[in-house]
């Protein structure tokens, strides 16, 4: 390891003071670099035209939609045939009073034997709907030049007859690049994503604290602001507190449907091929739509997105989680990210799940992950204020079916090892966290959540690159063998979700705000109470059964 020598500045100011230790490294902005990512936010206001392929105009019937039955009735079907070379992004225009389903056919133009259909929605009402086509999952770049065959609608509402008109399809050339970074940043915090992981958050930066990882004497990694970096091994002064260690760390939504055949789920893989797929605790894949990608290391389709220079959207097809063989889920996941004037990160959600899938209703209820979040691990103690006393625990462990659950503070287990699955009415104020022992962190508020559930897998503090073995972190990471691997990129982490437990039903959207906030516990209560007396975030509908997602 590197000793880090000490600036002039710091030599000065810590002979002035004797032994006091002062914290030395420059104020950091959201201008300068973060080690192994630039932390620079850049903002695209995009200028790009559409040009109108076809047009129609004429208003047709639609039939009303079978639930139990969905191939049941038809759809009106536009012949297009027409050339857009390497266009990727695509505009309907449209008048419709009920949701649709529809469908986009188009072929590689210099390999007509490569065809591909994407499944799309559209809400009621709707007059305008844009997505970039996926381009045989190699994300929207423009990699061929395709020829447009078709495209069809079908009424999903099971109440009535539809009345809708396709007006026109238009094309553009606006494009992005997969591995680019999307960050914006109130001059203290930065929040950032990549669409190559479908637009969750990857970054968390706290800026002008002078925040660092370093190694400690005794071989840990540790993350702590007010650093003085003559005396410690650093790592970096720029720390990204998110675990991106493989797709499905992170923080990002991940929601579940107990489906089967039984309910028209029949997802392309193998059973009988115990390596195609991720067994899980049931042993079998279970429909599980998620943001930043899969198992096997396939990332999602970003649909569109508007990057500004205060605020960042993202809209996404769902990936089906479990799988080897890139399986996309027939959902869509919206999040908005920006600041609260407070300093608090806010997101707000929207997942509709289009599947069309038959008898949701006699599916289980699920605790749906809203959202899974993956800090780093130097934040080792879940910290809690609840109804029986204030959880402050370095000793949380995986929740993997044989360790114990906590229902609150004083709850009793007996297993060695537990996690906390607290109800969310013997939660204080709905917020927690995940700090350091100096309890620096990252803090979460779901207000209305139904549980708050904390762990913590491989709880080692010190991580070298021999022992990266995964698929994920092969293909994508590289470090050397005698390297340290910085805490973003390690199997290490810790999780908290704040669960609503839901079932899934097809067509309507399941809306919901969460905080996030980077700093010390007081100011966490500080920031989320503000939010929670000005009624900034209630999240009152969750209490609601008839709107979103029932609760049953």
């Amino acid at each position: 390891m590197k000793k880090i020598s000490k600036k002039l500045l710091c030599v000065l100011l810590a002979g002035m003071i004797g032994t006091a230790c002062v914290s030395c490294g420059p104020d950091k902005t959201s201008e300068e670099s973060s080690g192994a990512e630039e932390s620079t936010p850049k903002y695209t206001l995009d200028t790009y035209e559409f040009k109108q392929i076809t047009s129609d105009g004429n208003t047709v019937t639609l039939n009303q939609y079978e639930e139990n039955n969905p191939t049941a009735n038809g759809f009106v079907e536009y012949s297009i045939f027409k050339q857009i070379k390497d266009k990727n992004y695509v505009k309907l225009d449209v008048e419709t009073d009920v949701d649709l389903v529809g469908w986009i056919y188009y072929y590689n133009t210099a390999k007509p034997e490569e065809t591909n259909a994407e499944k799309f929605f559209i809400e009621a009402g709707s007059t305008e709907f844009k997505m970039f086509l996926d381009g045989f999952r190699v994300g929207a770049r423009g990699a061929f030049d395709k020829t447009l065959t078709k495209i069809t609608f079908q009424n999903v509402d099971s109440t009535k007859v539809g009345t809708f008109t396709f007006k026109s399809l238009s094309v553009s050339d606006r494009s992005f690049d997969t591995n680019e970074d999307w960050r914006i940043s109130n001059g203290d915090s930065i929040i950032g994503t990549k669409p190559f992981y479908g637009g969750c958050i990857t970054y968390l930066e706290k800026l002008n604290q002078d925040v660092c990882e370093y190694m400690d004497g005794a071989g840990n990694i540790v993350v702590d602001r007010d650093v003085c970096v003559d005396e410690v091994d650093l790592l970096s002064e720029s720390v990204n507190l998110v675990n991106i260690y493989d797709l499905g760390r992170e923080i990002q939504p991940s929601y579940y449907a107990n489906v089967t055949k039984e309910n028209g789920y029949d997802p392309d893989y193998d059973p009988e091929d115990k390596d195609s797929y991720y067994q899980g605790l049931s042993g079998v894949p279970i429909y599980n739509p998620i943001q930043c990608g899969d198992f096997g290391g396939h990332t999602p389709q970003i649909i569109d997105y508007v990057y500004k220079e205060n605020y960042l959207y993202i809209k996404m097809k769902a990936q089906e989680w479990f799988f080897y063989t890139n399986i996309q889920a027939n959902g869509y996941i919206e999040c908005t990210y920006y600041f609260d004037d407070g300093g608090a990160i806010m997101v707000d959600n929207v997942y509709t799940d289009f599947s069309q899938f038959y008898n949701l209703e006699n599916t289980s209820v699920r605790t749906q992950e809203t959202p899974a979040t993956y800090f780093i691990y130097p934040f080792n103690y879940f910290y809690c204020e609840t109804k029986q006393g204030t959880i402050f625990d370095p000793n949380t462990a995986e929740q993997n079916g044989t360790n114990q659950g906590k229902a609150s503070m004083r709850s009793q287990v007996t297993s060695a090892e537990y996690f906390y699955a607290l109800n969310g009415k013997n939660v204080v104020d709905d917020w927690c966290a995940f700090v350091n022992e100096n309890k620096f962190g990252v803090g979460i508020f779901l207000p209305n959540a139904d549980n708050y559930i904390a762990s913590r897998g491989r709880r080692s503090n010190s991580y070298n690159a021999e022992k990266l073995n995964h698929l994920y972190s092969d293909q994508f990471f590289s470090f050397g063998e005698d390297e340290i691997i910085p805490s973003y990129a390690a199997m290490n982490y810790s999780y908290i979700n704040p669960a609503i437990n839901r079932k899934m039903v097809n067509f309507i959207p399941f809306e919901y705000t969460y905080a996030l906030f980077i700093g010390d516990t007081t100011e966490m209560k500080s920031v989320f109470g503000e939010l929670r007396d000005s009624n900034t975030l209630t999240n009152e509908h969750l209490l609601d059964t008839t709107k979103g997602w029932p609760a049953k």
